[in-house]
């Protein structure tokens, strides 16, 4: 009968405890006891309240200006003020070229005289084109640049590679070889073919290796100024693009001007009454740069 009386009573007591009743612990670590093992961080506890209430934040990401990076869809926009600072910058090679020497560039002082630009252009554009006698340096190696300078504007602006090969084609035909270089020149076999072809070949490398840069932080052998430098030799289009209508924080207008006086009939009337001279012939270029 003993055994049966105190699982009885064991029972009693176990449906007497309350479930719900509310017990705390206390425990307290003495470190200083030389008997006690501590150790001076719990790894567990430790780990949860970092993840739980301490998580870092992500890094945030640096925007890179869009002549760092290559757009996503077809960037019409971007490409069009790409190609508005082409413009300038040829305008402003055409007058460094007047002043270097014939042995170089192969232009006569006639065909630096601006005086009767139409006609000059119809004879050389009727001659052409011409196998030129140009130095191999602007051949071979400054036209296949340029060439690439164009393509990769085109590449930053989110179009493939055929493209891109399109746009070159097209800026070192039509604008250049037939236009601008036109006035002075016969064009040239070797500019008609080397510049879009090769400068596409050129060009992607400049761009793949414009990106290579870029992911290694902006660095070249470990140095950002070299960075720097290799960045705007590799885009010296978008760089100076950038400058213009980002870094300055202004806008920049681009005119080819066919009238006297940039379109100011007074100061033309007044030069006039004074005796200067009335060309018809008259090719211009106004640059407005607002900050």
């Amino acid at each position: 009968m003993v055994p049966s009386t105190l699982l009885i009573a064991s029972n009693a007591l176990a449906a007497q405890y309350d479930t719900n009743q509310h017990i705390e612990f206390s425990y307290t670590l003495d470190c200083s006891n030389p008997l006690s093992y501590c150790l001076e961080r719990d790894p567990f506890v430790a780990h949860s309240v970092f993840a739980l209430d301490q998580a870092p934040s992500e890094p945030q990401s640096e925007e890179l200006p869009l002549y760092l990076t290559i757009s996503p869809a077809k960037d019409w926009q971007y490409l069009k003020e790409q190609t508005y600072t082409i413009l300038g910058l040829s305008v402003a090679t055409v007058g460094f070229m007047t002043l270097l020497p014939e042995s170089i560039t192969k232009w006569d002082d006639e065909s630096k005289s601006f005086s009767d630009l139409g006609t000059k252009w119809k004879e050389n554009v009727k001659a052409g084109p011409t196998w030129d006698k140009d130095e191999h340096i602007l051949n071979y190696i400054m036209h296949p640049y340029f060439g690439g300078v164009y393509y990769t504007a085109a590449r930053h602006s989110g179009f493939d590679e055929f493209e891109s090969f399109i746009y070159s084609w097209t800026m070192s035909t039509f604008f250049w070889e037939y236009g601008v270089e036109a006035f002075a020149e016969v064009p040239s076999w070797q500019d008609l073919f080397i510049t879009p072809f090769f400068g596409a070949m050129v060009g992607e490398m400049m761009f793949e290796a414009e990106q290579d840069i870029v992911a290694n932080g902006g660095e070249v052998m470990g140095s950002k100024s070299m960075g720097s430098f290799s960045l705007f030799f590799l885009n010296p289009v978008g760089h100076i693009h950038y400058w213009v209508t980002e870094a300055w924080g202004g806008e920049a207008e681009f005119n080819f001007v066919s009238t006297p006086w940039f379109g100011n009939q007074d100061a033309a009337t007044f030069a006039m009454d004074a005796g200067a001279s009335y060309d018809y012939q008259f090719v211009g270029a106004e640059l407005k740069i607002k900050f």
